[in-house]
């Protein structure tokens, strides 16, 4: 027999973890199967069952569905484990059936083998005697169970090189017409049936490989469809039914790029578009036309109407744009909310009913806009603090904050080590043995630079840094101005500065 390196014998041995000695010693026996299988690459493969989750049943049956020869080793702790009534282990009674691969019930020890679906099998030792069960020959029986297996694998070698030979001459036919076939791709309807018949033939070791075959059996699909799409098109095109050339070229197109039929596609598509534009653009004008006509008359609701009805026939190319139609209708939404509330708080105010009259215009502010309501209703709290707002001592931590003198409630809470009245909407606040000036929020608005500053008036504080004296603005920025001009000698203590300050620099709490 003319031996061929490229061949392979794949063994896959299932057992039970209980069993894994016999295992060893059984696969330390096996080995005898290489010396016997020269010029093959006899792969061992085992799975002891104990891992069953999703991607171990995958693991399973993809090395089931490559073994030529499948050995079960039978045993008590095997025969009614999860992993011996497995589905992905009853499948190889199929691949049994169908010549595929031989199944092997290895009996290692007396049990109830009979009883499971493999029992119909050729089982080994010969007559089911158990290997483990005869100490005394359990020697001979690894003997008699090798021996078997070769004869088994003769039969593997003798079915591939049948297969090959067979598959060869299938793929010899599918490769020479296939080889011309951009020359002439309507052969890949004679090539695509013989491709299919060799791939059911093809075994580990044949060339060319299964994914190389795969990928001929592809093209002959995409090619097969994209002359039945391309062919379909043309004809629709010379019937005048542009619609169905439409679809036909995208579908070929879907397959593979071709210039013919792209040029017939866009050609299709731009006359698709130009009727669909017509189409849309009659009624998208007489649409328009009437809502501007309500527009104009401020007869908002039928406005809206109309100018969402042409919305829905708006194509990227018409005039106006989509964002000029919408903001049209926030208008009309706004104008006739507002046009309601203001009918509606005329009625309120003949009765006397003032708060019901303002909850109605707040609604409405707050339905066109309520971003404004919030500004509006922030800037109210901020006017009532300032109204009220004056500087306490926490004496817990000997920090200064601001509370609201009316309702007692803090405004900004106690962190700053001295502090001013609020001025001009400005308080000046002294932090980390610096002044600065915070807003009614006490957020920093002039940061804190300076030794000293005055109270706020007519839009100018008076600073001291670093000895100097001048004005700044409520942007904090240096301007020029009448100062009281106050000499501070480098070494001058905090005290003796607060002595040398003009009167209304002397204000700090």
């Amino acid at each position: 027999m003319n031996l061929k390196a490229t061949y392979t014998l794949n063994i896959f041995i299932a057992y039970h973890p209980k069993d894994q000695a016999q295992f060893e010693e059984l696969l330390y026996n096996l080995v005898g199967l290489d010396e016997k299988n020269k010029g093959y690459i006899v792969n061992k493969v085992w799975y002891d069952g104990t891992d069953l989750s999703e991607s171990g049943r995958a693991s399973i049956r993809e090395l089931t569905e490559a073994a030529d020869l499948v050995l079960l080793l039978m045993s008590d702790n095997s025969i009614l484990s999860p992993f011996f009534i497995s589905r992905e282990l009853r499948e190889t009674l199929q691949q049994h059936d169908n010549e595929q691969s031989i199944v092997v019930p290895i009996i290692l020890n007396t049990c109830w083998w009979e009883d499971t679906v493999f029992k119909s099998l050729d089982v080994l030792p010969r007559a089911g005697l158990p290997i483990y069960d005869s100490s005394n020959i359990k020697n001979e029986l690894f003997d008699q169970v090798v021996e078997e297996l070769d004869r088994k694998l003769e039969k593997v070698r003798q079915r591939k090189e049948e297969l090959e030979d067979t598959f060869k001459s299938k793929i010899t036919e599918a490769e020479a017409i296939f080889n011309t076939w951009q020359k002439r791709p309507e052969q890949l309807r004679s090539a695509l049936p013989i491709y299919k018949e060799a791939i059911k033939l093809w075994r580990e070791g044949f060339a060319p490989d299964k994914k190389i075959i795969e990928a001929h059996i592809d093209i002959c699909h995409r090619e097969i469809d994209f002359r039945h799409y391309a062919k379909a098109a043309h004809e629709a095109y010379k019937n005048h039914d542009y619609q169905t050339c439409f679809f036909n070229c995208k579908d070929a197109l879907d397959l593979r790029d071709d210039a013919v039929i792209r040029r017939l596609y866009q050609k299709v598509k731009d006359q698709l578009d130009e009727v669909d534009l017509q189409t849309k653009l009659a009624p998208f004008e007489l649409y328009l036309t009437q809502a501007r006509k309500y527009f104009l008359s401020l007869q908002w609701e039928k406005a809206k109407e109309q100018y969402a009805l042409a919305l829905e026939y708006y194509q990227p190319n018409f005039t106006p744009e989509r964002h000029v139609i919408q903001h049209k209708i926030k208008i009309c939404e706004r104008e006739g909310t507002l046009e309601a509330a203001l009918v509606e708080a005329a009625r309120l105010y003949k009765i006397q009913n003032y708060q019901r009259m303002a909850n109605v215009l707040i609604d409405s502010i707050q339905s066109i806009n309520h971003e404004a309501l919030y500004r509006i209703e922030h800037a109210t709290k901020l006017i009532g603090y300032l109204q009220n707002v004056a500087p306490f001592l926490d004496k817990k931590n000997d920090k200064w904050g601001f509370v609201d003198n009316k309702t007692h409630s803090i405004i900004i809470a106690p962190k700053y080590t001295a502090a001013y009245n609020f001025s001009e909407n400005l308080a000046g606040v002294k932090k980390w043995e610096r002044w600065g000036f915070i807003d009614i929020e006490g957020n920093e608005v002039i940061p804190f630079h300076y030794n000293y500053v005055s109270h706020f008036q007519n839009g100018i504080a008076q600073v001291i840094k670093n000895g100097e004296t001048y004005c700044i603005n409520h942007q904090g920025e240096r301007i020029e101005a009448d100062v009281y001009e106050v000499e501070v000698p480098i070494d001058t203590t905090e005290e003796d500065i607060q002595e040398l300050l003009p009167p209304d620099l002397d204000g700090m709490l």
